[in-house]
């Protein structure tokens, strides 16, 4: 069987990655399993927010240069594009779309193209078909050098919570989404939830029956860009996505906003599609420890300290043990210690619009 298709999404709302951080996740990429990135932050105005400007020169280096970088690494390179307000107004900007379509694949000759309505307040009950008319004319005008179109729908997942923040979803909302849809669309899923604990076959077969396809996962873990989650760093293994590979179309990790501590949840994933045993997995996360934290590993990884920062979170950590985090975070001077002081002293890298609960996107 071939390896499964896996990949990293930076796709958290939040601060961009730093080039040079961007680039050594190219590179623990390449060299732990994974095949793809795609370049998706929420806060790339000129991806989401101001998609209707004209996309500058500079602009288009810099994607020239990511998408470069990765695939010196080795992996294939994606860019995604979240028209907000397109589906209330697509007659009049059809011709903008397919232009910055052009534009962003020319500029990063993309292997990987993503189509996002995600996390857009629902305009009509019939957006489902406007977005399909949408899916298929940028499918039909795609350059041959991308191998992979991705969409995500506006409901991502059954999770209730999307019906809570971006209005009820229409009864016939993926009928209406999937009519007729190319076979070579692929269609992200983050799960059960939007922040799902399991994936499992049970429900991935269920998914692929609404979706007439299998699924291309959306992993929001270990991400923590969240209005709650945001005082967590998740850390630890992937629990609860064994035998998955048969039943997907690819893989996509959404980090956390700290691009090197992701890593330690990062390099288990391949491993579980590997079939890997559990002390093979243990040892693989240790060693990724030890790489990122060297003298101050055993201290950081202790399972209270583990439970501290994955459990009880930032805010019900008491100051002592906060001071006990920034010792540990000045043994030695590491990228990976920097990210950790920086958390542990509240870190600037989070969308404050989130946190502060006002980031919802209206259509109009």
């Amino acid at each position: 069987m071939d390896a499964a298709y896996l990949g990293i999404i930076e796709g958290f709302y939040g601060k961009r990655y730093a080039t040079e951080e961007r680039e050594a996740i190219f590179n623990f990429a390449a060299n732990n399993g994974y095949s793809f990135y795609i370049y998706a932050p929420k806060a790339d105005k000129q991806l989401r927010d101001e998609w209707l400007n004209e996309i500058s020169q500079e602009y288009k280096e810099e994607l020239k240069d990511f998408a470069s970088k990765a695939h010196a690494s080795g992996i294939d390179f994606g860019v995604a594009l979240s028209p907000l307000k397109l589906t209330a107004n697509f007659e009049e900007n059809q011709a903008v779309l397919l232009e910055r379509v052009k534009e962003l694949c020319a500029a990063s000759s993309c292997d990987i193209f993503c189509l996002l309505f995600d996390d857009m307040v629902k305009d009509s009950e019939d957006f489902g078909k406007v977005q399909n008319k949408i899916i298929k004319l940028v499918e039909s005008q795609l350059p041959e050098h991308v191998k992979h179109f991705i969409i995500c729908p506006s409901y991502y997942t059954d999770d209730p919570i999307l019906d809570k923040l971006f209005g009820q979803r229409p009864e016939h909302y993926f009928e209406d989404l999937l009519e007729g849809m190319p076979e070579r669309v692929n269609i992200f899923w983050t799960g059960p939830e939007v922040l799902s604990k399991d994936i499992t076959v049970e429900h991935l077969e269920y998914v692929t029956k609404l979706l007439g396809r299998k699924p291309f996962i959306w992993d929001n873990y270990p991400v923590n860009d969240g209005k709650k989650i945001h005082n967590f760093l998740y850390i630890n293994k992937f629990q609860g996505r064994r035998g998955l590979a048969p039943y997907v179309t690819g893989h996509a990790v959404n980090p956390m906003v700290q691009p090197l501590l992701s890593t330690l949840a990062e390099v288990t994933l391949p491993l579980i599609y590997q079939d890997k045993t559990n002390e093979e997995i243990n040892f693989a996360h240790l060693q990724r420890a030890r790489e990122l934290f060297g003298k101050a590993t055993s201290m950081i990884i202790k399972y209270d300290n583990l439970d501290l920062l994955t459990r009880i979170g930032l805010n019900n950590m008491s100051t002592r043990d906060k001071v006990r985090f920034l010792e540990f975070s000045q043994m030695e001077d590491r990228p990976a210690l920097k990210e950790l002081a920086d958390f542990i002293q509240g870190d600037e890298r989070f969308d404050q619009t989130i946190i502060n609960g006002t980031h919802i996107i209206t259509q109009a």
